[in-house]
C-alpha cells in the first residue's frame, strides 16, 4: 500500500464507531484474526497489546503503519490477553469497567467446569480451540467423553483465564508457545471439594489454535491413605509389596502409561512405609511437580525451570540435594533421563531404598529401558540393586447392578477364539448397559476403574538372562520358577468374574493370549 493510501485512510472510514478498535474486522487496520488475538488499536490512540506479544512481528509492523498514517500516535498499554479480546467484544467503553468483572466471571467458569467434572471423577479435561470452534472433552474412567462445544473466542478466553489462576507458571501467558502451570488451593482461590490441585499443559495447535489439558488431582481419604489393597492388586502381589517395603535398600520401579495410576501406587506404598515405621523415618520425595500431599514425607518440588533442559537440570539437582539430606527412603517422581537413572542407582548403592516410575510397556521391559538410559549392565542386573519391577494398567469396571449378558454375535471371531482358548466361559461374559442405572450414576454402565498388574522380584538367574539379552527365557523363568503372573492372566480372572467388558480388556492389555506354561522349559 502506498504512502498516499495511508494518509487518506482516515477519510475512507468517516462513520467508524470510535468505541470499536480500528483493527476490528473491515476496519482501517484490519490485519486478520491472528492480530486481533493479541492487539487492539483505537481511534483516540490507545493501543492494547498482550504482554507476551509486544515484540511480535505483526504488532511491530502495525505500529510502523500507524505512525506514517494520519491516525494518532499509539499510546501502548501492555495487558493480559483476555483484556485484548474484550476490546472486540464490547469496544473501548466496555473495557475499563468490564475488565476485572469479565476476568473474574471467566475464572468462575473454569472452576464451575472443574467442579462438574470432579463430581464425575474425571482425571483430565481437554479444551481444544480450533479455527471455527472450541471442543471440550473429559477423560472419565479412562475414556474420553464430549462435554461441550464453544465459540473459539470463548475458548481462548477460557484458557487464558485458567492460566491467570495458576500459582506456579511462567510470568506471562503466551498463546502460541508450550507452557505448563499449576493451580493449588489457597486463600484467594478455593478449588472444588476433593480437588487438591490442577496441573495445566498448554500447547499451540495449527491455524493459531490452542489446546489446554487440565489434570485433576484429588485428595486421599485418610482411611485409605496407606491402603494398597484398595487399588486392585491380588493377595500375592500385596505380599510382594510388603516384602519390597521391608527391604532397606534397592530400587522399586512402577511402569505403565500416563494416567494409569503409577503415582497413586507410589503414594500408597510410601504412606504404608511411613505408617509401618510409625513415621520415625526420613522419607524424601523429588517430584515435578508434587501431585499428592504425603504427610510425614519431605516433598521437594522442581522449581525455577522454564525450559525442558532447565527442568532436567533442576530435577537432577533436586535428587542430588535429597541424597545429601540424610534420607532413609527416597521417592523420585520419574526416572526420565540418564542423569536421574544414575542418581537413583547411586542412592541404592549407598544403602537407600528408592521408589520411582518409568515409562515402559511391562515389568520385564524395565531393565532393558534402563539400559537405553545408559545404566551400566552390572548395576541393572544386580538383584540387590534392582529389587522390584512393577507394571500396571487401569481398566474400566462394569456396574454389576446393570451389566448385561454379552451377546456372542457382538464379538469378532478372532476375539471369541482367544477367549475360548483362555477358558473364559462365554456365559460369564458381561457388557456395559449403555443406559446405566441409578447405582452407577454416570449413565454409561461403568463403576470406576480397577487395576491389573504384575510384579517381578528378580533373582540372580533372572538377571543373568536379562544381561544376556534372553528376554523370552527370562519371562519363562519368571512365570515358571518365580511364580509370576502377568497382567493378561489377572485380566482373565476379571473376565471370568464378569467384571470387565472383553472389548475394554483388550484395549488395555492387548489380545487375550495366556502364556503356555506347559511348553515352557
Amino acid at each position: 500500500m502506498s504512502l498516499t493510501d495511508f494518509l487518506t485512510r482516515k477519510k475512507t472510514f468517516p462513520d467508524w464507531d470510535p468505541n470499536m478498535p480500528l483493527t476490528d474486522t473491515n476496519g482501517p487496520f484490519d490485519r486478520g484474526a491472528s492480530l486481533r488475538q493479541i492487539a487492539a488499536y483505537f481511534e483516540d490512540g490507545r493501543f492494547f497489546v498482550s504482554k507476551s506479544h509486544q515484540n511480535n512481528p505483526q504488532v511491530l509492523s502495525l505500529l510502523k503503519e500507524i505512525k506514517i498514517s494520519d491516525y494518532p500516535e499509539p499510546i501502548i498499554e501492555a495487558v493480559d490477553i483476555t483484556r485484548v479480546q474484550m476490546c472486540y467484544e464490547g469496544g473501548q467503553d466496555m473495557l475499563d469497567f468490564r475488565g476485572k468483572q469479565d476476568e473474574a466471571r471467566m475464572r468462575r467458569e473454569v472452576l464451575n467446569l472443574v467442579s462438574e467434572m470432579s463430581k464425575r471423577r474425571a482425571s483430565d479435561i481437554h479444551v481444544v480451540v480450533y479455527e471455527q470452534s472450541c471442543l471440550v472433552r473429559a477423560r472419565i474412567d479412562g475414556s474420553m467423553e464430549r462435554i461441550a462445544e464453544w465459540p473459539p473466542e470463548y475458548g481462548h478466553s477460557f484458557c487464558a483465564a485458567a492460566f491467570t489462576m495458576a500459582d506456579a507458571a511462567d510470568v506471562n501467558y503466551q498463546p502460541y508457545e508450550y507452557q505448563g502451570a499449576r493451580v493449588s488451593n489457597r486463600k484467594d482461590l478455593q478449588l472444588p471439594e476433593g480437588v487438591i490441585s490442577l496441573r495445566l499443559q498448554f500447547n499451540p495447535t495449527v491455524y493459531e489454535g490452542r489446546a489446554m489439558i487440565v489434570r485433576l488431582l484429588y485428595g486421599t481419604d485418610e482411611k485409605t491413605a496407606g491402603d494398597v489393597t484398595a487399588l486392585g492388586f491380588t493377595a500375592e502381589q500385596l505380599e510382594d509389596f510388603s516384602y519390597l517395603r521391608a527391604k532397606p535398600y534397592g530400587i522399586n520401579i512402577v511402569a505403565g502409561p500416563t494416567g494409569h495410576g503409577k503415582s497413586t501406587t507410589l503414594q500408597r506404598n510410601i504412606i504404608a512405609i511411613l505408617q509401618e515405621y510409625n513415621y520415625n523415618i526420613a522419607f524424601y520425595t523429588v517430584e515435578d511437580p508434587p501431585e499428592y500431599p504425603i504427610q510425614g514425607a519431605v516433598q521437594m518440588p522442581v522449581t525455577n525451570a522454564s525450559t525442558a533442559a532447565e527442568r532436567t537440570a533442576q530435577f537432577t539437582k533436586a535428587i542430588a540435594a535429597a541424597l545429601r539430606s540424610n534420607p532413609d527412603r527416597l521417592m523420585i517422581g520419574e526416572v526420565r533421563d540418564a542423569a536421574s537413572a544414575q542418581l537413583a542407582f547411586e542412592a541404592a548403592m549407598t544403602g537407600h531404598q528408592v521408589w520411582t516410575t518409568l515409562h515402559a510397556n511391562d515389568g520385564l521391559t524395565i531393565p532393558f529401558r534402563l539400559r537405553d538410559l545408559h545404566v551400566e549392565s552390572y548395576k541393572l542386573t544386580d538383584p540387590e540393586l534392582l529389587t522390584g519391577l512393577i507394571s500396571q494398567r487401569l481398566a474400566r469396571k462394569l456396574c454389576m447392578n446393570c451389566a448385561v449378558m454379552l451377546e456372542e454375535s457382538s464379538l469378532p471371531y478372532s476375539m471369541l477364539a482367544r477367549l475360548e482358548a483362555a477358558e473364559v466361559p462365554l456365559e460369564r461374559l458381561r457388557a456395559r448397559n449403555k443406559h446405566g442405572c441409578e447405582k452407577c450414576g454416570t449413565g454409561n454402565g461403568y463403576a470406576g476403574r480397577t487395576l491389573v498388574g504384575e510384579i517381578i522380584i528378580p533373582d540372580e538367574k533372572f538377571m543373568r538372562l536379562v544381561r544376556d539379552d534372553e528376554k523370552k527365557r527370562a519371562e519363562e523363568y519368571w512365570l515358571t520358577q518365580l511364580n509370576g503372573r502377568n497382567m493378561i492372566e489377572q485380566m482373565v480372572d476379571l473376565l471370568r468374574k464378569g467384571n470387565i467388558d472383553p472389548h475394554d480388556a483388550e484395549r488395555v492389555v492387548g489380545p487375550i493370549i495366556l502364556p503356555d506354561r506347559d511348553k515352557m522349559g
